[in-house]
């Protein structure tokens, strides 16, 4: 099975995965970038957090797959 990596970047912390995961498919591996990505947006605004998120997706032959999002907090409603 492919291996795949996950890195995740947030502001100008940037934690690479340097084990990976085998999954059946790139598929597989966009899904659960995207679940990861919906957690993290989550987990930014239950902490009233501000920024951007992206999760990387890789495998031995590069990047395949890019995901991000920004938290952004209007002033006034």
């Amino acid at each position: 099975m492919p291996r795949f990596h996950f890195d995740y970047h947030e502001a100008e912390r940037v934690t690479i995965d340097e084990v990976g995961q085998e999954l059946q498919t790139a598929d597989v591996a966009r899904r659960m970038a995207m679940v990861a990505l919906g957690e993290a947006v989550r987990d930014f605004t239950l902490a009233a957090r501000p920024g951007s998120i992206a999760i990387v997706v890789r495998n031995n032959a590069g990047i395949l797959l890019r995901v991000c999002a920004l938290i952004d907090e209007a002033e006034s409603w």
